[in-house]
């Protein structure tokens, strides 16, 4: 008999529009976008951001890249600088040519940022920003390093710096140090 019943009523899809119509009732979630922006959650992997001060030349991003995205060029030039002995030394010090990452292939895996040596790091996927669309993909989705610091042609999220005007990679909206620095007229 139960089984009758059960074929007969179907209770599963009687469950299914007792969840459905819950929802008919309550205050709907529509975003009205462009004019009021949601944020995204702390671990969402946005746009990379990069800095070329903090960068040491290692080229551990691009070996960890599972797909082979970023492209790294560098020289050793050896200057001669004079020792505090008196004597004449040389110095070697690695320069990066070329630092450019594809971003139209990249799955936003975080793997170059996990390898980067660096504290805080030199390369990061974690920015808020998920506004990247472009009209024209290879030149718009092909980032090289002044463009990964300055994020020319990009739309950051409100109220995010580009990496050039001193982003932090574990804090991109900056509210750590806001929380920190106590409050003028607080005594």
């Amino acid at each position: 008999m139960k089984d009758f019943l059960s074929k007969l009523l179907l209770p599963e899809l009687l469950q299914g529009m007792a969840l459905t119509g819950g929802y008919l009732f309550r205050k709907k979630e529509t975003v009205q976008y462009p004019e009021k922006r949601l944020e995204p959650q702390d671990r969402f992997r946005g746009m990379f951001g990069y800095s070329l001060e903090r960068c040491i030349d290692c080229h551990l991003c691009a070996k960890a890249c599972p797909i082979d995205i970023i492209y790294i060029r560098d020289h050793t030039e050896v200057e001669e600088v004079e020792g505090s002995d008196g004597k004449m030394k040389k110095k070697k010090t690695k320069v990066i040519d070329r630092y450019d990452i594809d971003v139209k292939r990249c799955m936003f895996c975080g793997l170059c940022e996990e390898a980067c040596p660096t504290e805080p790091k030199s390369i990061w996927l974690t920015t808020l920003s998920y506004e990247g669309s472009t009209y024209e993909r290879n030149e718009g989705l092909y980032f090289d390093k002044e463009r990964l610091e300055s994020w020319e042609g990009f739309k950051a999220f409100p109220g995010v710096p580009a990496p050039i005007d001193g982003q932090n990679p574990s804090d991109p909206l900056g509210e750590k140090l806001k929380a920190e620095t106590p409050e003028e007229g607080a005594a």
